[in-house]
């Protein structure tokens, strides 16, 4: 799952939503760097990633795409979800994805002492851009895939699979139908739990 799921998925809660914020950019054991509450929501953040990439769904989602993205799969997968909860976004929360947007990213700025140089210039780039609101738009998708591209250092075809994907968006959002609800239940039994 990327960013908006991610943020979403953080049950209104401003740690756990800081948290999952930093999970993409805070590597290795947690030893008490953020608050307990921050690095519940990291720890939580990698619970999400390990049951998507367990799960058969977005696995499925993976293999509707032509041979050669496969290696990148996973990567794609999430960046398309991202844009099928926004587009169907009232289907699974009452709050506007407008005013979500706007709230989480506010939450991130007044906890950016909790965000390092490069979870900041993120943070900060869609707070200027209000980005979650906009990744209904496929513009997003195109525009993600292709930064994705020159982030990596080996050759990859991501900033052609924007093409590729456009041809199974249907399929892709018939998974997350079935997958997002199962993640949800996952997440609420995960806090329980923790």
């Amino acid at each position: 799952m990327n960013y908006l799921a991610h943020l979403a998925l953080a049950a209104e809660d401003e740690h756990l939503l800081v948290g999952g914020f930093l999970g993409d950019f805070v590597k290795g054991r947690l030893t008490g760097h953020y608050p307990a509450a921050v690095e519940r929501g990291i720890r939580l953040h990698r619970a999400i990633d390990r049951f998507a990439d367990e799960h058969p769904l977005p696995r499925k989602s993976a293999g509707r795409l032509p041979p050669r993205f496969y290696r990148y799969g996973g990567i794609i997968t999430d960046i398309v979800y991202d844009h099928l909860l926004a587009r169907h976004w009232e289907g699974y929360y009452d709050l506007p994805l407008e005013q979500f947007s706007r709230s989480a990213l506010t939450t991130l700025l007044r906890n950016q002492a909790y965000l390092s140089g490069s979870a900041l210039r993120t943070a900060l780039r869609m707070h200027q851009l209000n980005a979650p609101a906009g990744y209904g738009d496929f513009v997003f998708v195109e525009r993600s895939l292709h930064w994705l591209s020159t982030r990596l250092t080996r050759t990859n075809p991501l900033q052609e699979a924007a093409g590729a994907v456009i041809h199974h968006l249907d399929g892709f959002n018939r998974d997350l139908e079935k997958f997002f609800p199962e993640l949800r239940e996952f997440c609420d039994q995960w806090l329980e739990q923790h």
